[in-house]
């Protein structure tokens, strides 16, 4: 299995990205393909809070191989 890191970004505070620290979306992570990770990484961006990460709510998360 590859390992994938996981983040996400915003367009609209441009150059933001956060890296996934909460452990029920692990990051740097084992999934069994691409797809799995990115699975997880749109997950991982529906579960930002906007009042906890700089008031954003157009979260996009990225899967990217280790």
């Amino acid at each position: 299995m590859a390992q994938f890191n996981i983040t996400a970004t915003s367009a609209k505070k441009e150059g933001m990205t956060v890296s996934n620290t909460d452990k029920k979306y692990p990051s740097p992570a084992e999934f069994a393909d691409q797809a799995a990770a990115d699975e997880n990484a749109t997950k991982y961006a529906k579960s930002l809070c906007h009042e906890d990460h700089e008031g954003v709510w157009d979260w996009v998360g990225h899967a990217t191989a280790v």
